[in-house]
């Protein structure tokens, strides 16, 4: 009997740490994914009230307040950052933007593509479009907590800065 209830206190004892170990190994797994601010890169820009970071390829420029939004854009035009208003000039400045890129209402740019697609994690509204004066921008749309933000870049893709960005704004709010 003795050597019985040895057994079972050694048994139970594995039982103990291997639970030990498993509820370490989530937890420390669960601080790493959870620390999103620990990749993101640039200088924080404070934009109608929201943080992000704007990495290095587009810290030439400012924001600017408008009626219903606020606005970060580079002086070469490669940049725009788009925060709304939560209120009826931002409902109304966000739904003509949505309407001119996303749905091509009254815009004479060519090649109009949009998906919904997930960028670590997050949905955006991804738009792609073709100006003759520009080049190839794209758009993403989406939304952080209470407030609607659109970013519009000169380019082909969601880059790794583009993608900095959206985490940002998410990670910092």
């Amino acid at each position: 009997m003795n050597r019985k209830t040895l057994i079972s206190g050694i048994i139970i004892l594995i039982i103990i740490i291997a639970g030990l170990i498993v509820f370490t190994v989530n937890n420390n797994d669960q601080s790493v994914s959870n620390n999103n601010t620990a990749n993101l890169t640039g200088k924080n820009t404070t934009i109608n009230g929201y943080t992000c970071m704007i990495p290095d390829n587009y810290q030439n420029g400012c924001v600017t307040s408008k009626t219903g939004y606020d606005l970060y854009g580079t002086s070469n035009d490669s940049l725009y950052i788009t925060v709304y208003n939560n209120d009826g000039d931002g409902d109304n400045m966000y739904n003509n933007d949505y309407a001119y890129f996303a749905e091509g209402e009254n815009n004479q740019d060519t090649g109009l593509s949009t998906e919904n697609k997930t960028v670590n994690g997050h949905n955006i509204y991804y738009v792609s479009l073709h100006s003759n004066t520009r080049g190839d921008y794209r758009l993403a749309f989406f939304s952080v907590n209470n407030k609607r933000v659109m970013i519009e870049w000169l380019g082909n893709n969601i880059n790794p800065d583009i993608q900095n960005i959206i985490n940002s704004f998410y990670a910092l709010n």
